[in-house]
Protein backbone atom coordinates (compact mmCIF):
# COMPACT_ATOMS: atom_id res chain seq x y z
CA UNK A 1 0.00 0.00 0.00
CA UNK A 2 1.35 3.44 -1.39
CA UNK A 3 1.05 6.51 0.31
CA UNK A 4 -0.02 9.43 -1.10
CA UNK A 5 2.51 12.82 -1.19
CA UNK A 6 0.67 15.77 -0.80
CA UNK A 7 1.68 18.42 -3.19
CA UNK A 8 3.12 21.60 -2.77
CA UNK A 9 0.03 23.32 -4.13
CA UNK A 10 -2.47 21.41 -1.46
CA UNK A 11 0.07 22.12 1.24
CA UNK A 12 0.33 25.98 0.45
CA UNK A 13 -4.15 25.67 0.12
CA UNK A 14 -4.33 24.28 3.52
CA UNK A 15 -1.62 26.09 5.37
CA UNK A 16 -3.23 29.18 3.96
CA UNK A 17 -6.88 28.28 4.88
CA UNK A 18 -5.89 27.32 8.23
CA UNK A 19 -4.13 30.16 9.02
CA UNK A 20 -5.87 32.78 8.04
CA UNK A 21 -9.10 31.30 9.58
CA UNK A 22 -6.68 31.55 12.61
CA UNK A 23 -6.85 34.97 12.22
CA UNK A 24 -10.31 35.54 12.04
CA UNK A 25 -10.20 33.80 15.33
CA UNK A 26 -8.03 35.46 17.17
CA UNK A 27 -9.35 37.54 20.05
CA UNK A 28 -7.81 40.52 19.36
CA UNK A 29 -10.60 42.79 19.75
CA UNK A 30 -9.68 42.61 23.33
CA UNK A 31 -6.70 44.23 22.95
CA UNK A 32 -8.06 47.14 21.20
CA UNK A 33 -10.55 48.30 23.60
CA UNK A 34 -8.32 51.10 25.33
CA UNK A 35 -6.94 52.10 22.40
CA UNK A 36 -8.28 55.05 19.84
CA UNK A 37 -9.66 53.77 17.28
CA UNK A 38 -7.71 53.18 14.11
CA UNK A 39 -9.59 52.48 10.57
CA UNK A 40 -9.16 50.25 7.75
CA UNK A 41 -10.99 51.05 4.39
CA UNK A 42 -13.04 53.88 6.72
CA UNK A 43 -14.33 51.33 9.10
CA UNK A 44 -13.13 50.24 12.73
CA UNK A 45 -9.96 48.54 12.59
CA UNK A 46 -11.59 45.16 13.56
CA UNK A 47 -14.26 44.79 10.88
CA UNK A 48 -11.45 46.10 8.35
CA UNK A 49 -9.25 43.74 9.49
CA UNK A 50 -11.54 41.02 8.87
CA UNK A 51 -12.76 42.21 5.49
CA UNK A 52 -9.48 42.42 4.35
CA UNK A 53 -8.73 38.72 5.69
CA UNK A 54 -12.08 37.10 4.27
CA UNK A 55 -11.10 38.78 0.98
CA UNK A 56 -7.71 36.93 1.00
CA UNK A 57 -9.48 33.60 2.10
CA UNK A 58 -12.09 34.03 -1.09
CA UNK A 59 -9.02 34.22 -3.18
CA UNK A 60 -7.20 30.99 -2.27
CA UNK A 61 -10.46 29.27 -2.09
CA UNK A 62 -11.14 30.29 -6.16
CA UNK A 63 -7.78 29.19 -6.60
CA UNK A 64 -8.44 26.09 -4.65
CA UNK A 65 -11.33 25.18 -6.92
CA UNK A 66 -9.48 26.29 -10.19
CA UNK A 67 -6.87 23.61 -9.02
CA UNK A 68 -9.30 20.85 -8.03
CA UNK A 69 -7.87 20.62 -4.56
CA UNK A 70 -9.23 18.12 -2.66
CA UNK A 71 -10.33 15.64 -5.60
CA UNK A 72 -9.00 12.64 -5.63
CA UNK A 73 -6.68 11.39 -8.32
CA UNK A 74 -7.12 8.12 -9.49
CA UNK A 75 -4.51 6.16 -11.02
CA UNK A 76 -3.60 6.81 -14.76
CA UNK A 77 -5.06 3.95 -16.51
CA UNK A 78 -8.71 5.06 -15.30
CA UNK A 79 -9.96 6.28 -18.43
CA UNK A 80 -13.50 7.19 -17.11
CA UNK A 81 -12.12 10.07 -14.74
CA UNK A 82 -10.61 11.47 -17.62
CA UNK A 83 -14.16 11.02 -19.89
CA UNK A 84 -15.59 12.49 -16.62
CA UNK A 85 -13.00 15.82 -16.73
CA UNK A 86 -13.51 15.83 -20.51
CA UNK A 87 -17.20 16.45 -20.08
Amino acid sequence: MSKRRSSPTTIAIWSLVIAGLAVLQFPGILLYHDVAEPRILGMPFIYGFNLVVWAILCVVLFWAYKVHWGRARPHNSDERFDAEVDQ
